[in-house]
């Protein structure tokens, strides 16, 4: 009776470290299929300007933060149409305004799977390109802004910029 038992408990272990394996393998597997995680790291002034005055290709920058609500609300809008539209051109960057530093947008950015890059500029960024409300997005074509559209838009709205933008 106690091999039994013995026995039992050994396939039982064996079981639940089979389960872990396979569940861990693919859990990292499917990460890997749609694409690495995003990490959102701190942008210098200079960089910015960079990104900013960008000719290689048609961008869209967005000024976000983490406790915006509208903000969060137009995200998936924003992953949505940076799936249609990478291949043809569209670039998407966001850019946090978040004083606490990346690691407050990063957990919004984890829990939305967000696959563009998001950059931490802080508060600095609003005052240096007049950023007076949030979400606000700056379409950017040939290395000038053509035009800066704030507060939330809806996904029609954002996709008619877009192809607009991509013309």
């Amino acid at each position: 009776m106690e091999i039994m038992y013995k026995r039992i408990i050994t396939t039982g272990a064996l079981f639940v470290a089979v389960c872990f394996f396979f569940v861990t393998f693919s859990a990292s597997d499917i990460q890997a299929q749609s694409g690495a995680r995003i990490v959102i790291q701190k942008i210098a002034p200079k960089e910015l300007d960079n990104l900013m005055k960008s000719r290689e290709s048609r961008t869209l920058v967005v000024a976000m933060a983490s406790w915006c609500g509208p903000c969060r609300d137009e995200l998936p809008f924003l992953i949505k149409l940076h799936n249609k539209y990478n291949d043809k051109g569209l670039k998407i960057v966001g850019i946090s305004l978040d004083t606490d530093g990346p690691e407050a947008m990063q957990k919004i950015a984890d829990r939305m799977k967000v696959n563009f890059p998001i950059y931490c500029a802080g508060e600095e960024a609003a005052d240096k390109y007049g950023i007076y409300a949030i979400p606000m997005l700056y379409l950017i074509k040939n290395g000038k802004v053509i035009e800066k559209i704030p507060g939330q838009q809806s996904e029609a709205a954002l996709e008619k910029k877009i192809v607009g933008l991509l013309k």
